[in-house]
């Protein structure tokens, strides 16, 4: 498999490469990133106002991507268009209120595999409590229950990948 050469471009393409990082973050509203390779640590924090909150977990070096850094970007892009795309499930009953991912990434009920959920079906939430994380580019967004209310129904099973605006959970009251 290929590797990133950051480190061999020239100067102007790596500055033109960290541009497409920063690019990147603002169209999928990822709050800080962290990059390294061999050659190069590249650390990118947004400040201000962010949604989601945001915690790093440590991950296997294996886990990681080995293709280049503008590939990785291509196929999400691509990624991100063919679910765009594709029609979204309408859930039979509007009368719940929905908490919706902020994101496109993998959806987790728990903050690792071996803790407890967040919440079950049942199970009474506040606003702000955390409900789930969505997992994005290696990062673990806390996705917080934006009303208080009664856990209807968990739309999403564990593990599975959900697109930005997908529904979550149903909120009764």
């Amino acid at each position: 498999m290929a590797k990133t050469k950051i480190a061999q471009s020239s100067e102007g393409q790596v500055i033109d490469q960290v541009v497409e990082i920063i690019r990147f973050m603002g169209e999928n509203k990822l709050a800080e990133i962290d990059l390294e390779t061999s050659q190069l640590k590249l650390k990118l924090k947004k400040h201000g106002n962010v949604q989601a909150q945001t915690f790093q977990m440590p991950m296997n070096q294996s886990y990681m991507p080995a293709m280049p850094l503008l590939e990785q970007q291509a196929a999400s892009r691509a990624q991100t268009a063919e679910s765009a795309a594709a029609p979204k499930p309408v859930p039979a009953d509007d009368k719940y209120h929905k908490i919706l991912s902020p994101m496109a990434g993998t959806f987790y009920r728990a903050p690792s595999p071996t803790s407890e959920v967040f919440c079950k079906e049942g199970d009474t939430v506040k606003a702000g409590q955390t409900v789930c994380i969505v997992e994005a580019m290696k990062m673990m967004n806390e996705i917080k229950s934006d009303k208080a209310g009664k856990i209807v129904k968990i739309m999403i099973e564990n593990g599975k990948p959900v697109d930005k605006g997908s529904a979550l959970f149903q909120l009764g009251e």
